[in-house]
């Protein structure tokens, strides 16, 4: 009978009287100049659950329309925590707040101009309903609700589209607001799209459908029943219903703003496959009427997992950052079981073939002036029994005050470029590493929050911390 391996794990070692004492900052965490709390990712999902949760506590219900109201917060909370979850997941660097204006724009299409959607849709193309058999009724849904709602939620993601096209054909890098509203690519359209589905899902749930079974029903708190029993399964299907619809059509828009000469296939092709599955969906119960959805939900939710997950791989190649797309839960490896080694130290060339294709790149990059990759090396500094390191799943070195860094030479294999150099510093309560290079490097701390590292600036060596410069990921780490 196999242990328990989290029997086998080690106790954290006794402290000793020579140890650091408690900072101010470690009895009062908000006093730390390390918790950046506005730039965490996790604010806005706190901040929703207890907002939510202090105002459905104190919800005064005395009819039904303060039922409705209590749906409404309800069902926000419910899908903002489902769009944070895709946010967060993707790893997309935009800010969260630009999302609001796809949703907003579907939100306004719905409102002001859904009449003549259906119309178009409806009455001038074949989008039957009241039809029965599979293939009658997956042809008017096809046109009825597929086609007809997919192309309203591509609205606000094409109009972003043609803002990044036209800031790309005059060189222009816009400003704030243009960067922000402009389509970055396929990881940006999956985004936008599950924004726009989320927006659609609150209306068509909210002032259509619950309504209605609520009216339906003879008696009011049996309507209520049955308006609860509708809102939350059409709420957190938003994966495989419309947040995923609208996401797969926006991972090919998206593609246009890398492809654009293939614009005039990619956009077709992702706006007939959302509207495919959507009829699919809408029709499958023709099938079976018992598991006819359970066909339908499983092939909705393969082809989003696919193009969210082929997005943030394009998203990292664009970036130049690596990203393990086996797994949905699996993040790049940043910091491995490798041997401590001194900080500073630039490992030799290897021998044979190997080292003499490294011995002519850096005399190659000494002629050009690049010397990140042959500073020579540091004097070993004495290795504490246990601190903090810096590094790959292949390689760790020890950090030490007063020594400086070369990532370039050390990292180069993971794929750190030329000209990435720092210095160890002593720091408040442990060290600093500071940006000796002429590039920024970009950085996650434990906590969630994402910010650049400028030349010349102090990183605070904090255990869990991540730095993605160039190709590769690099982790701080204790030993």
């Amino acid at each position: 009978m196999s242990q328990n391996p989290l029997s086998q794990s080690p106790l954290p070692p006794q402290p000793t009287q020579s140890g650091p004492d408690l900072s101010k900052s470690d009895l009062i965490p908000l006093l730390s100049g390390r918790v950046r709390l506005w730039r965490s990712r996790a604010l806005i999902p706190i901040a929703a659950v207890t907002v939510t949760s202090l105002l459905l506590f104190g919800w005064k219900v005395q009819n039904v329309h303060d039922i409705l109201k209590y749906m409404y917060v309800l069902t926000t909370f419910v899908l903002l925590m489902t769009f944070v979850a895709l946010y967060v997941y993707s790893g997309e660097r935009k800010n969260i707040l630009w999302y609001s204006v796809p949703a907003a724009i579907t939100a306004a299409q719905l409102h002001y101009f859904l009449g003549q959607y259906i119309y178009v849709f409806r009455e001038v193309l074949p989008g039957k309903t009241d039809t029965t058999g599979f293939v009658p009724t997956f042809i008017g849904m096809f046109f009825a609700a597929g086609l007809m709602e997919e192309v309203l939620k591509a609205v606000p993601i094409l109009l972003a589209l043609a803002l990044a096209l036209y800031l790309r054909s005059t060189g222009s890098r816009g400003n704030a607001l243009t960067r922000g509203l402009a389509l970055q690519g396929p990881l940006d359209g999956v985004l936008m799209g599950a924004a726009a589905g989320a927006a659609f899902i609150w209306i068509e749930t909210l002032l259509q459908y619950v309504p209605r079974q609520i009216v339906q029903a003879n008696d009011p708190k049996l309507g209520v029943i049955m308006g609860f029993l509708l809102l939350f399964p059409r709420i957190i299907k938003g994966i495989v219903g419309h947040m995923g619809y609208a996401g797969i059509l926006g991972y090919f828009i998206g593609l246009s703003v890398t492809h654009p000469k293939a614009a005039w296939k990619l956009i077709p092709i992702g706006i007939v496959l959302a509207s495919l599955l959507h009829a699919f969906w809408n029709s499958a119960s023709e099938l079976s009427r018992d598991y006819g959805s359970y066909l339908a939900a499983p092939l909705i939710a393969i082809v989003f997992l696919a193009c969210l997950m082929k997005a943030r791989q394009l998203e990292a190649s664009r970036l130049g950052r690596p990203v393990d797309g086996q797994s949905i839960l699996a993040v790049s490896p940043s910091y491995g079981p490798a041997p401590i080694m001194p900080a500073g130290i630039v490992p030799p060339s290897p021998p044979g073939i190997a080292g003499a294709l490294a011995g002519a790149a850096t005399l190659i990059e000494r002629a050009a002036g690049v010397t990140s990759r042959t500073t020579a090396a540091s004097p070993p500094a004495p290795m504490p029994a246990s601190g903090l390191a810096i590094g790959t799943s292949s390689a760790r070195y020890a950090l030490a005050a007063g020594v400086p860094i070369d990532l370039s030479a050390l990292f180069g294999p993971d794929g750190v470029p030329a000209g990435h150099t720092g210095l160890i510093l002593p720091a408040p309560g442990g060290l600093a590493i500071r940006n000796m290079g002429a590039a920024s490097w970009s950085a996650a701390t434990p906590d969630g929050a994402a910010w650049t590292v400028s030349p010349g600036e102090d990183l605070p060596a904090v255990a869990g911390t991540t730095l993605l410069i160039g190709a590769a990921t690099i982790g701080i780490g204790a030993y």
